[in-house]
């Protein structure tokens, strides 16, 4: 994979505080190396390419190249990390879209140019993620010591579709078939918003890890695009902490903090 422009580059980050997993287990099984799953999930809508009127980057300018960056990063570093994950992109605005089939970062080519939409579809997003999940899960089980899929759900704002809001009633369904317990290869949703979106919908999107919701949400005072930023290298923290540590790692991105959904 080649590295991003240089004229576009991913701001750097600091690192968040991180929500840290247990001791970790052991890392050979049945002889199989390890595979762990992750999707990026990334808004498209509107909302995060419209054009700024002082012309400076939107926050959509920022994620495509950060994406590419995020990719870069994890095959030139530890091989241990590029071995071992597999990552996919997901773009969603009025539909989903496939952007990268689960792959190593050392076996990514040159990915797609994300998208630009115009809705927030959360209810195609979660469709497609359920089928891709479990297609990917079946296919690598065979080959790898499965972990347990992490989902990076990344949005400015509140599900929108043909005019109007898009009901509960509509995407959790998806969102729940995605999630429950007969699925075999449920995976972790971690939500992070900014923009619009609403506290109680990332609470709804995002999944639990060890009690704690995995729901973030943007300081007021921080620029979007500083925010996307953070997010991307959280990830990317994520992705080769988690790898390391063989179990569940998520940092908090900086300039977000952590929701508490309702916890007392």
């Amino acid at each position: 994979m080649r590295a991003p422009s240089a004229d576009l580059l991913c701001p750097a980050a600091p690192e968040g505080n991180r929500l840290m997993a247990p001791p970790p287990e052991p890392i050979i099984a049945y002889g199989l190396p390890r595979a762990f799953p992750f999707y990026i999930v990334c808004d498209v809508s509107r909302s995060m390419h419209a054009r700024r009127e002082d012309g400076r980057q939107t926050p959509f300018d920022i994620l495509a190249n950060c994406v590419g960056e995020l990719l870069f990063q994890l095959e030139a570093g530890d091989p241990g990390v590029s071995e071992a994950a597999h990552v996919a992109i997901v773009a969603f605005h009025d539909r989903a879209e496939l952007i990268l089939p689960l792959t190593r970062p050392c076996d990514a080519g040159a990915i797609s140019v994300l998208p630009k939409g115009g809705q927030t579809n959360y209810e195609q997003a979660f469709a497609m993620l359920r089928q891709l999940i479990e297609a990917d899960c079946v296919r690598l089980s065979t080959q790898y010591q499965l972990k347990t899929p992490v989902v990076f759900f990344i949005t400015d704002g509140e599900p929108y579709v043909g005019g109007s809001r898009q009901s509960p009633k509509v995407w959790l369904p998806a969102r729940e078939r995605l999630t429950e317990p007969r699925f075999a290869y449920r995976p972790h949703i971690t939500a992070m918003g900014f923009g619009r979106i609403a506290e109680h919908t990332l609470c709804q999107v995002a999944t639990s890890f060890q009690g704690t919701p995995l729901a973030f949400v943007a300081e007021e005072s921080i620029q979007a695009v500083k925010v996307v930023a953070a997010i991307a290298q959280a990830v990317q923290d994520s992705i080769g902490n988690s790898i390391r540590s063989s179990d569940f790692v998520v940092p908090i991105p900086t300039g977000m903090r952590q929701l508490r959904c309702g916890a007392a």
